[in-house]
């Protein structure tokens, strides 16, 4: 396949011998004079798509690894067509060495691939993952199908974001929103719930429930922060339902018939400002979405937590917050009956973090917690993953943003990336939503239903001429037909029957006023 990129101009020949990987919806290959570039080529081209990619291009987020030389989103860098005006792909960079982030908070997995990837890294890895999405956020852009399949991480805990030409994006260019139309229940914050994607119009607030369930299976071992045991009648609703209805079982609320999965790590475990952050995005955000977390406060409450980190005295792996009195890792090691989940550097050296678990034995109780700050170093010569590079560090001069900011909060400076200015895309955005949740009809009729009775009033005052009242009559019946428009669009679903209530005011007191 012959394909002409742009800007450059350049024509390459990619094939099955250049291809690196294939999906349902595209493929990718290496590019043949750029290794350090892939070509991802849709298997069905169409114009919404090529539009969407040149809104990207116009409007790149500033990544904030640059400085680091990692990609943490894989964002499009030019397009790709064929011998005519048709776009079939794009041009974006190649990201090499990393490995999707389930692998790491997946205990099987991680002992299997980086066994010495301890709870430090996973701590750094879920503030890695909200920097990046801040820096889409402070772009006007929205993730929509956030999960643990397009979330990339390296054995530095740096992260990658990709499938980026899915993400949810506005051209202010032209006015058109591109909305992202997948979705996976299991990461969709309640209020979408059962809904159909391609119909909504996504928010920062609906990525930031998924960016609360990554962190929690992040640093809780891959459990789902809705998963329990369930404790009523009949069978135990799927995930999606337990979502919708807000039972969250670590919060401790007797309603809830869920208790904690037994064989999961404790919630108590986290550092209590964590333990508070996933309260208000799971319990006080399921009714009030705009209280949950943004980006921000998790790099805010990461970064305290990191600072609060110490080591086990028996295995310089078990990391745990200083707010424990004992190491929780080697009471769960015991547990599971002598399979650490973060095994020494001893253990990994001979192996014995993949062999079958020992038959259990006798331990003496730890008195004494911990005793070293992390990050503490295993003996010399020993085999440990490389520090994580630092990320750009959270500002302390620049605030959290206050509970219950909804958009304010999305358009906000802070350290990473820079903010925005006035005019950029994210407020055009803002404005854009509430322009299409208004029902300007609707309070068209109930203003003009208002002013026909002030005339109507003022004509049986006797305070204008006999003749005049009857002119009363034109603005009740403008407001009645104002009315019948304004609830016909509160019946729209980007409404949500927003302006009901004055539209139907206007229609009875416009045909009122037109009758009497």
């Amino acid at each position: 396949m012959r394909l002409h990129l742009e800007p450059g101009g350049e024509t390459v020949e990619v094939g099955d011998h250049c291809q690196l990987a294939a999906g349902g919806e595209a493929r990718i290959f290496i590019h043949p004079s750029d290794p350090a570039q892939v070509i991802k080529v849709w298997h069905k081209p169409t114009a919404d798509r090529a539009h969407k990619v040149r809104a990207m291009l116009a409007n790149p987020p500033t990544d904030p690894m640059a400085g680091q030389g990692h990609v943490a989103i894989a964002w499009p860098t030019g397009l790709a067509r064929l011998a005519g005006p048709t776009v079939v792909g794009f041009v974006m960079p190649r990201v090499q060495g990393v490995r999707p982030v389930i692998d790491y908070f997946n205990p099987k997995t991680r002992l299997q691939h980086s066994p010495l990837f301890n709870w430090f890294y996973l701590h750094r890895t879920a503030r890695n993952l909200a920097t990046a999405m801040r820096a889409l956020h402070d772009r006007g852009y929205v993730i929509g199908d956030l999960n643990e399949c397009n979330i990339l991480a390296s054995e530095t805990a740096l992260v990658t974001m990709v499938d980026t030409d899915s993400f949810q994006v506005w051209d202010a260019a032209s006015g058109t929103l591109f909305r992202c139309r997948v979705g996976r229940p299991e990461f969709t914050p309640p209020e979408l719930q059962g809904k159909s994607f391609a119909q909504i119009n996504r928010e920062p607030v609906h990525d930031h429930f998924g960016l609360g369930i990554l962190i929690f299976q992040l640093l809780m071992e891959g459990t789902h922060p809705f998963a329990g045991v369930y404790r009523g009648a009949g069978e135990p609703p799927p995930l999606p339902a337990r979502i919708a209805a807000g039972h969250f079982p670590p919060a401790g609320d007797p309603r809830v018939p869920y208790t904690a999965m037994p064989a999961a790590p404790r919630f108590e475990w986290l550092h209590p400002v964590l333990q508070n952050l996933f309260c208000r995005c799971f319990r006080d955000g399921h009714a009030q979405p705009g209280l949950r977390p943004d980006p921000l406060s998790w790099q805010f409450g990461l970064e305290e937590a990191e600072l609060n980190l110490v080591s086990c005295h028996d295995n310089q792996q078990h990391i745990f917050s200083n707010h424990l009195a004992a190491c929780p890792w080697c009471e769960r090691a015991a547990m599971l009956g002598g399979r650490d989940p973060f095994p020494s550097v001893a253990a990994v050296q001979a192996g014995e973090h993949l062999r079958p678990a020992p038959a259990p034995r006798t331990r003496l109780k730890q008195t004494s917690g911990w005793s070293l700050p992390y990050p503490g170093r295993p003996a010399a010569g020993g085999r440990t993953p490389p520090l994580p590079r630092p990320i750009p560090s959270s500002t302390r001069s620049a605030r959290a943003p206050a509970r219950g900011a909804t958009w304010r909060r999305f358009s906000g400076r802070g350290a990473a990336g820079g903010g925005p200015s006035p005019g950029s895309a994210a407020d055009a955005l803002r404005r854009a939503f509430g322009a299409a949740n208004r029902n300007d009809l609707a309070w068209l009729a109930l203003v003009l239903a208002a002013g026909a009775l002030l005339w109507r009033a003022v004509a049986w005052a006797g305070w204008m001429p006999g003749n005049w009242a009857a002119l009363g009559r034109v603005p009740a019946m403008v407001a009645f037909l104002c009315g019948v428009g304004g609830l016909w669009a509160a019946a729209d679903w980007r409404r949500d029957g927003a302006g009901r209530v004055p539209a139907l005011a206007g229609v009875v007191l416009g045909a009122l006023l037109w009758w009497f």
